[in-house]
């Protein structure tokens, strides 16, 4: 009657379950016949919209039927069992409860049919399965208690039980094969399926299967193939979502509270996997209790089989939990984190103010680095925190490591409270197991190890933190390496920069080796705790109670084995959240970090009101320590031309900085008209009437920012493409040459900030963006100091004054004053901190100002010669548009082939990573000895684990042997040592062991040899972990030294044609792979597989014919690992792909940040970032998705193998408890192994795509290093003789040099000339053999510099390039980075480019141009070169453009090298300082051969000799008398003519005028 009741009240506990999940159902009922249909032929939600065609396909229909079928079935059979089979009351009541229960799900059923929501209907669906499953359980319940009696008195009603239970289960599956919604598209491309599928496709992760078999057919996959994030992951809308919350609170408190709904589901599912990982030990226990209970040589009964079913079902309902918990984890908390903290990071880096300066007093950072403060006050080792204060790079970080970290982080914090219910619930199992005496025994030794642990942690987090410094700073070096690669390169300085990043980078190590050693101690406690926690439990077990049966001593070792991870993973978990903690803090300070903020009123014009203005500082820097421009007040009219003028570092480019709001208002007030914002333009529409918005503002840098795009794209900056406007403003800014010289025209791609550009190029490409934008407001930085005389006089009369200038407010700052006199409305000069003059044009011109401020600038007739193009382009670039300089070396390339892509795509190799790669690796971290002793070292350790359980496993059947023998001495003692005998003889392993059982040995005996071989394998354990870490280490030197030899001396082409960002990738990221995560894979990897082996070998144990299946379950593995590989090897690589262009937009919009600012195009550069972010947020995404794919069938395969060696071993009579034990205890691993050694498979494979794509650069072609040395003291005549020189830049196209013939004698001073194009640039490149002669040859010294050694070459050579190179450090490390020069010569050198002078003002006396960061006093800006300690921070962009080329030909100065090439070094200084270094460089280079690519003809107009090319050839050589005497034929005489400043050039050249 008990079990009556019993089973009552599980039915009527079903039915009141299945009442509740019918309130839905009902609801919808109710709901659907007042409701009106909507429209059924479109589907519309968040991710997106379904198309007719997805909408067409999309059917319900099949699944609609079934369960409609299955329930109105299974309710008819449930009524006629309940009315035609009469029973005694109890059971007729719980038939009627059934049927209700059919009742109900029919009900559901028909509420699920009617339903036209497919959503609707899909939540119903699992309603309705979590229903039918109710009801199959009680009637597997029902039928276990009387299956038996039924099948002998009733078959029929048997027959109708099982027909029920079957529909129950059909109902179940039909339920949750309802899809969702039809496919969506989101702008365009599909969106991925999850939110699609069925239920059951769902949550079994099926809905990738289509992908897995394309990835298997075409063998790789493309980011096209991929479909996009659905809203909850998409960039923008996790962004969107985070500004609508606008929460206050501490950052990691609101990323938990944005997150809560995740997260309460994570730590729900974790709870339910703490206790269901528990459940196949438990069963383990019934089943060996049972065993243990056998009498030898009979079958097990009815309640041992449903203890192997039982196994079987807890193994897959926790492996499901348990993927289900790690895939919501990545895809609903790692990546939409991810994508969050990158998109607000990138936001803010957008908003921010622009701090550039370096500023004197070292104190904390700003900009967050690492999380700690640093500890001294020069720049020392210590100082790290510092130095990168202002690093770009640092910024990067915060999205490559600091939000990648936090998502990470979030994806497995469950393990905190995963850990705490795993410790509860295996701490209440193992003292029912073996009492709490046992237990505090062994927690007792743990506790004991402690104080180890927690001090091994400390030093991990110490050391990671001191790594992600060291990284932070190896970044910063290699960028800065990269981006002045061109200088480095023409001063033969590749030996010193590798040198110096191999210092940073033994750093580096220096703390990966730190890391490892606290790493692998902890692991030495995380491996000894446990073992030792179960030696010590059951041996005090064993003492106290005298024996150790199988039962406990075998479970309690699984549960001491999960007790292991869960143990062993606090003290990790303890350290990634430091690691957190440390990311969490640099990321709000950067986030919580001042804005710049609207700093002027509004106002009908640009006007200063006795304004104060100064570079953005941190809140830290004082007022001495910046420069400050006092009292400003000046009023700019609308409509018209005003120019600013003054000497070099005055802060011209901070007035104009002022006006875009980059700076602080320190006093008064600033007026400039207000902007509508971008989403009231409706840029779209804009046509001809309506195109100029006044208040709109357009920014021409300094340092002209170039995309990585066509020109036309740069031209156009996301406008409507309006084609007059467009031909007028190419043709005003003289770009129409330009773009005839390239095949690709206007659609020629410009690499990463216009390297493929000459100067002139790059700075009219800006200057037509601006002229063509929308803006009424242009403010210009010095546009005319890049392009020659003729070309700046054209740009100020067609584009500054003509038709598409016309009515809008020009503000430019030039040193020309002259040029811009006639058409000039407002005139400023600024000098001494302040202004000097400001006014009308007419009134200063009546005062006497307008002559004084000329005499400082330059004439007018000066003005249309001398300007020139000088560029932006670190390699001495010359020709003002000519496409030549260096870096043009390559518009020429791609011009004339057929190669419109300048930045190729990045590479993607395809397939398994191949065999050279793992031989590279292999070999670099030892070779086949150091592999083959680590193979040892791993089989050994295996060898202990299996050993120490089968230790257990005899020292357990002494006692049930001696058990058995005292219950059964009468009768059974005989039998059971004959079966128990030839159960020892069934296989080698436990013949060999046989002998070994002997009663007579003690607890002591037995315990000793256990705990022996525990801390012996503990030791190897440890040692392993030691052994592989070393090894990876010298793996990690060597390919970095290769790999950095490499690139450094790669041809210059090769580097033009790769963003940055793609090799800072190999750098950092993948070099962080090579140096963490690799040495880990390839260790547990290794270990998994001998796992495996273990596993298998364990099961022999019990029969033969575990090999069988085995095998058979390894084929199904292998094909399911096969498919999950095939498609995770591309995804891994596309994820390495999509990374790079998240880091490169972000350097290139941070560069950027002004113009992108003044042109009001936040917005556009955020949404192309939310799409970069969405590109690397699908490739994670699928890599987990594939993952889980195959996770999930992975523990199917292992629960058939658990449930097939329980079978056996039930059916095996002669197998003991305690070999069971042994067996079980093994078997239920199966699985894990399984799916760890595949999952270290593909690990390697996927962290081996880093090494792969780092011995790809290493093999990359490097500039010839063959040749001969020359004298030391070559060249001591600086003699230059060109004989018939032919140059080209690509093999198959015509040459740019056609037959060069001229000498230059020792000493003498030779301009070289000519138009754009004529080839002057390649001319310099040939001569440091950037391009090497095609035929002829250059002689230097009567030595063929073809024939010598690169690096001699380029160091005994100087050149000063345009575009001046500094590196961040001070004054003294730019211009003597190896200290071979006294300070007082670098002194001198200073004086003598003016920029000391004995006086306390100098003419560069100003100061950098975005701060100072010397001490001012007051109002008084003090020179900042005075100190040569002082600061320069990264490229220099604290000191103005003139500054920095004054600087660059200081260093030249310092080297005194024989022959020296200067290319229009001071084409951004004052004129009048410019007289003063010119003067300089007569005086300086006396005893050095000078090769001056000029664009003002009076710099040489009084040199030795003047070089004219036209074409590619000499037109003329000759001193300039002799030219000029040609008479008007001459080429140089005509360029005199149309210079404008014919008088001055003739009497120059007649020696009348010095």
């Amino acid at each position: 009657m008990g079990s009556h009741d019993s089973i009552l009240v599980t039915v009527a506990a079903s039915l009141t379950f299945i009442g509740l999940c019918s309130l839905p159902a009902i609801s919808s009922l109710v709901l659907r016949s007042r409701r009106q249909d909507g429209d059924r032929d479109t589907y519309e939600d968040a991710d997106g919209k379904a198309t007719p065609e997805s909408v067409k396909a999309f059917s319900t229909k099949l699944a609609k039927t079934c369960i409609l079928v299955f329930a109105n079935s299974g309710f008819a059979i449930s009524l006629a069992t309940a009315l035609l089979f009469t029973h005694s009351n109890g059971i007729q009541l719980q038939q009627w409860l059934r049927t209700s229960s059919w009742g109900a799900l029919l009900l559901q059923s028909v509420a699920i049919t009617w339903s036209r929501s497919s959503v609707q209907a899909y939540n119903l669906g699992l309603y309705s399965f979590l229903s039918s499953l109710a009801l199959a359980g009680v009637l597997i319940i029902q039928g276990t208690k009387s299956a038996e009696s039924l099948l002998q008195n009733n078959r029929a009603l048997f027959a109708l039980r099982v027909v029920e239970l079957g529909l129950s289960i059909c109902l179940s599956v039909a339920s949750v094969s309802l899809p969702r919604r039809p496919d969506v598209l989101h702008e365009g491309e599909p969106v991925d399926r999850m939110y699609s599928t069925t239920a059951l496709g769902r949550y079994t992760f099926s809905w990738p299967t289509a992908l897995l078999t394309l990835a298997s057919t075409k063998k790789n996959l493309d980011m096209s193939d991929l479909p996009r994030p659905d809203h909850y992951t998409r960039a923008a809308s996790t962004s969107e979502a985070w500004k609508k919350r606008n929460s206050k609170h501490p950052l990691w408190l609101s990323l938990l509270l944005a997150h809560k709904k995740a997260i309460a589901i994570q730590w729900f599912l974790t709870l339910c996997t703490s206790v269901l990982n528990f459940a196949p030990q438990w069963v383990i226990l019934q089943l060996l209790q049972t065993l243990e209970k056998r009498q030898p040589d009979t079958s097990s009964g009815v309640d041992a089989w449903a203890w192997v079913f039982w196994l079987g079902i807890s193994i897959i309902v926790g492996s499901w939990l348990e993927s289900w918990l790690f895939w919501m984890s990545s895809a609903e908390l790692a990546i939409p984190i991810r994508a969050q903290l990158g998109a607000l990071v990138f936001e803010k880096s957008i908003r921010k103010k622009d701090i550039k300066g370096v500023s004197k007093s070292k104190e904390t950072p700003t900009e967050p680095s690492e999380g700690s403060e640093p500890n001294g006050t020069k720049p020392t080792e210590g100082d790290d925190a510092d130095e990168l204060k202002q690093s770009k790079q640092s910024t990067v970080n915060l999205i490559g490591v600091d939000a990648r970290r936090l998502g990470d982080f979030a994806s497995f914090q469950y393990m905190f409270p995963g850990s705490l219910f795993k410790l509860i619930v295996s701490v209440a199992f193992l003292i029912s197991l073996l009492g709490w005496r046992a237990l505090f025994a062994g927690f007792s030794a743990m506790l004991a190890i402690m104080p180890v642990n927690i001090y091994f942690s400390k030093k991990y987090a110490a050391a990671q933190d001191r790594l992600m410094k060291t990284r932070d700073k190896k970044m910063e070096v290699v960028t800065e390496a990269l981006q002045g690669i061109r200088q480095i390169k023409f001063s033969a300085l590749e030996l010193d920069w590798e040198n110096k990043i191999r210092a940073v980078r033994e750093r580096e190590l220096g703390a990966v080796w730190d890391v490892y050693v606290a790493d692998t101690m902890l692991l030495a406690c995380w491996i000894t705790s446990p073992i030792l926690l179960s030696a010590i439990s059951l041996a005090v077990y064993a003492y106290i109670n005298g024996s150790l049966t199988p039962s406990v001593a075998f479970v309690s070792l699984g549960v001491f084995k999960a007790l292991e991870v869960t143990l062993s993973i606090i003290p990790e978990l303890t350290t990634d959240v430091l690691d957190a903690w440390v990311s969490v803090k640099r990321l709000e300070e950067y986030l919580n970090s001042a804005e710049v903020s609207r700093i002027s009123k509004d106002g009908e014009e640009v006007k200063f009101d006795r304004a104060s203005i100064a570079w953005p500082a941190d809140d830290k820097t004082n007022e001495e320590d910046r420069f400050i421009l006092r009292d400003v007040s000046v009023n700019f009219p609308k409509g018209e031309l005003s120019v600013i003028s003054g000497k070099t570092g005055t802060g011209k480019s901070l007035m104009l900085a002022a006006i875009l709001g980059e700076v602080d208002v320190l006093e008064g007030t600033l007026y400039v008209p207000r902007a509508p914002p971008l989403a009231v333009r409706h840029d779209h529409k804009a046509n001809k009437s309506n195109w100029i918005i006044p208040e709109a503002i357009a920014y021409v840098a300094q340092i002209p920012w170039i995309e990585n795009a066509s020109i036309k794209d740069n031209i156009i900056f996301g406008l409507p493409f309006d084609e007059d406007r467009y031909k007028k403003t190419v043709e005003v800014c003289a770009l129409e040459k330009d773009l005839e010289m390239l095949s690709d025209g206007e659609n020629t791609e410009i690499g990463a900030n216009g390297i493929n550009l000459s100067g002139g190029q790059k700075w009219r490409t800006t200057l037509a963006r601006a002229i063509y934008s929308r803006a009424g407001i242009l403010v210009l930085d010095d546009i005319f100091s890049a392009v020659d005389a003729h070309v700046g006089r054209h740009i100020f009369e067609k584009c500054l004054n003509g038709e598409l200038a016309t009515g809008r407010t020009r503000i430019l700052v030039t040193h020309h004053v002259a040029l811009c006199e006639p058409k000039t409305k407002y005139l400023v000069e600024l000098g001494d901190g302040g202004v000097l003059n400001a006014g009308l044009l007419s009134e200063l011109r009546q005062g006497g100002a307008l002559q004084k401020i000329k005499s400082h600038e330059q004439s007018s007739e000066q003005i249309e010669a001398d300007e020139s193009v000088t560029a932006v382009n670190s390699e001495g670039s010359t020709d003002d548009d000519g496409n030549e300089d260096a870096g043009n070396t390559l518009a020429k390339v791609m011009s004339k082939t057929a190669a419109r892509k300048f930045v190729e795509e990045e590479s993607r190799e395809k397939g398994a990573v191949k065999t050279r790669v793992y031989s590279a690796y292999l070999n670099a971290s030892g070779g086949w000895i150091y592999w083959t002793v680590a193979a040892f070292v791993f089989s050994l350790t295996q060898g202990f684990t299996l050993g120490r359980s089968w230790w257990l496993k005899i020292w357990t059947s002494t006692y049930e042997d001696q058990h058995a023998g005292a219950q059964h001495v009468e009768d059974h003692s005989l039998g059971h040592s004959f079966y128990y005998a030839d159960g020892v003889r069934q296989t080698s392993l436990q013949a060999a062991s046989g002998p070994s059982i002997h009663f007579e040995k003690g607890l002591k005996f037995y315990l000793g040899v256990y705990v022996g071989l525990a801390i012996l394998g503990c030791i190897i354990s440890t040692a392993k972990f030691f052994y592989i870490f070393f090894g990876s280490l010298k793996a990690s030197r060597k390919l970095f030294a290769e790999m950095n030899f490499t690139i450094l001396r790669t041809p210059i082409r090769w580097l033009d044609t790769v963003p940055v960002g793609r090799i800072l990738n190999r750098y950092t990221n993948d070099f962080s792979v090579i140096d963490s995560q690799l040495a880990h894979s390839f260790s547990f990897g290794f270990n998994s597989v001998l796992s495996l082996f273990t596993v298998i070998l364990a099961g022999l144990v019990v029969s033969p014919y575990i090999v069988g299946l085995a095998l058979v379950l390894l084929l199904i593995c292998l094909h399911i690992a096969i498919t999950y590989i095939v498609a995770a090897r591309p995804v891994k690589r596309l994820e390495s792909n999509t990374k790079s262009p998240v880091f490169e937009q972000f350097g290139s919009s941070l560069t950027g940040v002004a113009t992108i600012r003044g042109f009001d195009k936040a917005e556009v550069y955020i949404e192309r970032m939310y799409k970069k972010i969405d590109d690397y947020s699908t490739a994670t995404w699928h890599l987990w998705l594939f993952n889980r794919w195959m996770g999930w069938r992975m523990a199917l395969v292992g629960s058939v193998f658990s449930s097939f060696v329980a079978s056996l071993i039930l059916l095996t009579p002669g197998i003991d408890a305690a070999l069971a034990g042994f067996a079980l205890a093994f078997a239920l691993d199966f699985s894990s192994a399984i799916i760890w050694t595949i999952r270290l498979y593909s690990a390697i494979e996927l962290n081996m795509n880093a090494a792969e794509r780092i011995v790809e650069y290493t093999e990359l072609p490097t500039e010839s290093l063959d040749g001969i040395s020359p004298p030391a003291a070559w060249p001591t005549g600086g003699r230059i003789e060109v004989d018939n020189l032919v140059v080209g830049y690509v093999a198959d196209m015509p040459p740019v040099l056609k037959g060069l013939n001229f000498s230059i004698d020792s000493n003498e001073r030779v301009g070289v000339v000519g138009r754009t194009g004529a080839g002057k640039s390649s001319l310099t490149l040939a001569l440091f053999r950037f391009l090497e002669a095609r035929s002829g040859a250059i002689y230097i010294d009567g030595i063929d510099i073809s024939k010598i050694k690169l690096h001699d070459l380029r160091s005994r050579l100087a050149i000063i390039p345009q575009d001046p190179v500094l590196f961040s450090g001070t004054i003294r490390s730019n211009l003597d980075p190896f200290d071979h020069h006294t300070d007082a010569e670098l002194r001198d050198c200073l004086e003598r480019v003016h920029l000391i002078t004995d006086s306390e003002n100098s003419s560069g006396s100003a100061t950098p141009e975005p701060e100072s960061s010397e001490a001012a006093t007051a109002p008084k800006n003090t020179n900042v070169f005075k100190n040569l300690d002082s600061p320069i921070s990264e490229g220099g962009l604290n000191l103005s453009q003139g500054q920095r080329q004054l600087l660059c030909l200081a260093r030249a100065i310092v080297s005194r090298p024989r022959i020296m090439v200067l290319d229009e070094a001071t084409s951004a200084v004052d004129m009048h300082t410019d007289g003063l270094i010119q003067r300089s460089i007569r005086e300086e280079f006396t005893d050095a051969t000078l090769l001056v690519i000029a664009h003002r003809l009076s710099t040489i107009a009084d040199f030795d000799r003047v070089l004219v090319l036209s074409d590619g050839c000499v037109a003329e050589y000759g001193t300039p008398r002799e030219l000029w005497e040609k008479g008007k034929g001459g080429v140089f005489r005509g360029m005199c003519e149309e210079s404008g400043e014919k008088e001055k050039l003739k009497a120059v050249i007649f020696g009348e005028e010095h």
